[in-house]
């Protein structure tokens, strides 16, 4: 009887995932050396978040309040700047990974975004952003997808599967 109810509930186990939001790596490079590439899953797995309007709100916030003093900045000399808009509310998300550069630094940044539309492509605008001004870090590499862990290696749940099954196989079998 004990061995009948072990593998549904093994089963059940892995297969019931945490949230339905995409996970994604969240890190920089210029902060966190390990975000760096080449990116080991393994050791920064403690990276990985879950993207929720929440903790994209909190991200968000917080460049905002810097952009918003370097738009002040930039405002007294006469420069403006457009912004795409990054209303929040029950959007999916992706993941995304930019490789930057400016003189001889280069730094990594891997993050939960809100998917682009036709007016706003994270890649494109990123890219834009830095073309017309000389000191300003430029892209070197920029991308998203949107499955969890993507901007970091490849999701182990369905390796994981293929483990867990024959191990728990095994176990029934033996009280059989």
């Amino acid at each position: 009887m004990q061995a009948a109810f072990v593998l549904p509930v093994v089963f059940l186990a892995f297969a019931i995932q945490s949230g339905e939001s995409i996970k994604c790596y969240n890190c920089n490079s210029a902060s966190d050396p390990k975000c760096a590439d080449p990116f080991m899953t393994g050791e920064n797995s403690n990276l990985l978040v879950e993207c929720t309007p929440d903790f994209v709100k909190q991200a968000s916030d917080a460049i905002n309040a810097v952009s918003k003093k370097v738009s002040e900045f930039a405002s007294s000399f006469g420069f403006g700047e457009n912004k795409p808009s990054t209303e929040i509310t029950n959007a999916e998300f992706i993941c995304a990974k930019e490789d930057f550069s400016n003189g001889n630094k280069t730094w990594t940044v891997r993050h939960c975004a809100l998917p682009g539309s036709d007016k706003t492509d994270l890649c494109k605008y990123l890219t834009d952003a830095g073309k017309d001004k000389p000191n300003a870090p430029k892209v070197s590499f920029c991308d998203t997808c949107n499955t969890d862990g993507c901007n970091g290696a490849s999701d182990v749940q369905a390796a994981l599967m293929a483990v867990i099954i024959p191990c728990a196989a095994l176990i029934l079998a033996q009280f059989n």
